[in-house]
């Protein structure tokens, strides 16, 4: 229960980030957290994946839907930014 409600606050507070299929988005690109950005997870591995590219983290839509993400800004602040990525066809 204590990770449901959990998850519901991080989505409410999280930024919206939509890709496409087969496409991806550089979060260090999107001035939304500190770069370089280290230790991205999502709760749905099958909707994002998690790659490292030249321009840092990005996220890679593998199928249609909506799934929370985060990463760790850099400098060492120890701060997370969640986003919640929707992957559109």
């Amino acid at each position: 229960m204590a990770f449901l409600v959990a998850l519901l606050l991080a989505s409410a507070d999280a930024f919206p980030l939509e890709v496409g299929v087969g496409k991806s988005v550089a979060i260090c690109k999107t001035g939304t957290i500190l770069c370089p950005a280290g230790n991205a997870i999502c709760d749905d591995d099958s909707t994002v994946a998690v790659e490292s590219s030249a321009d840092g983290i990005v996220f890679r839509g593998l199928k249609p839907g909506t799934t929370i993400c985060s990463a760790a800004s850099g400098g060492g602040a120890g701060l997370r930014s969640v986003y919640k990525v929707t992957v559109v066809k």
